[in-house]
């Protein structure tokens, strides 16, 4: 039984990351179907668009902000809104009384794509939302703890590497 379900978290797997490539490509054709004449929006990858949602979900988005809110490293961070920068798609700024820290909003383009980009993830949301209503309670209950025990694995298997 556990094999089998394995196999089946294998097969799971490699369906989503196809899907998610399928998503980013009809995104990214969105993005330049709403937006032509933004030249920076055309090859976005998805790290870069998930550093603008963060940004554009509001607060004080700095490198440590980010970083945390996506899993992904600081060094990571700097390097993406220093493309994202450069794209004009976010513009940094510091606080008053702070001059230490940078945070980062998000250009008029940048809104754009984060307004088409959230758009999609409510889609998703929705779509996943109708798919869990199928359970009961305690069905759910379970699939929660299995979730949790699973990001606490990848967390530690990450922190090992």
């Amino acid at each position: 039984m556990k094999e089998s379900i394995f196999q089946q978290i294998l097969v799971l797997s490699h369906k989503q990351e196809e899907r998610r490539k399928q998503r980013h490509d009809r995104l990214l054709d969105e993005i330049n179907r709403l937006a032509p004449d933004c030249a920076p929006c055309k090859n976005l990858s998805l790290t870069e668009l998930h550093v603008i949602q963060c940004i554009g979900l509001g607060g004080d988005a700095n490198v440590t902000a980010i970083s945390q809110k996506i899993g992904v490293t600081k060094s990571a961070v700097s390097k993406i809104t220093a493309k994202l920068l450069t794209k004009g798609l976010i513009t940094r700024y510091q606080l008053h009384g702070n001059q230490k820290e940078v945070y980062f909003r998000l250009s008029r383009q940048g809104e754009t794509v984060f307004s088409i980009h959230e758009q999609q993830h409510q889609n998703i949301s929705s779509e996943w939302k109708a798919f869990l209503g199928r359970y009961t309670a305690e069905e759910l209950a379970f699939l929660h703890r299995l979730l949790q025990d699973a990001l606490e694995l990848a967390d530690q298997k990450q922190r090992d590497e």
